[in-house]
């Protein structure tokens, strides 16, 4: 009877856990949303991290969603190192998600543009000018 009484209440403590909006590993929803922008983030500055160039291969794409218009970042990268294609699908991809949770959580921001950087190609590395 005393296991039954035990397995009860672990059960009504575990459902009440998950209905006060935390997950399983102790994160609300939007935190664990903004731990997938995140993760997504780190996954396209690795994917792009090779900015071995020669030449005019370097590039810079916009990245990221403010709540009030235009992207929050810029990468850089080299084209000679990176598939654009794929480079456009993940960045689309984090830019589209993090529109989504602006809307979602009512985001705001500061509204101020953020100056597309100059890039060059330095001693065989893509750099910001």
């Amino acid at each position: 009877m005393k296991k039954l009484m035990m397995l009860a209440l672990s059960g009504v403590l575990l459902w009440s856990c998950s209905k006060s909006g935390l997950g399983d590993n102790g994160l609300t929803e939007e935190e664990m949303d903004y731990q997938k922008l995140t993760q997504m983030g780190a996954e396209i500055k690795d994917y792009a991290k090779n900015k071995a160039c020669a030449g005019d291969e370097c590039r810079v794409m916009s990245m990221g969603s403010k709540a009030c218009g235009g992207p929050t970042q810029f990468i850089v990268y080299s084209v000679g190192k990176v598939d654009e294609k794929v480079l456009t699908q993940k960045i689309n991809d984090y830019t589209e998600y993090e529109r989504q949770l602006n809307i979602k959580y009512s985001r705001i921001s500061d509204c101020a543009m953020i100056a597309i950087p100059t890039v060059d190609c330095v001693n065989g590395l893509c750099v910001t000018k």
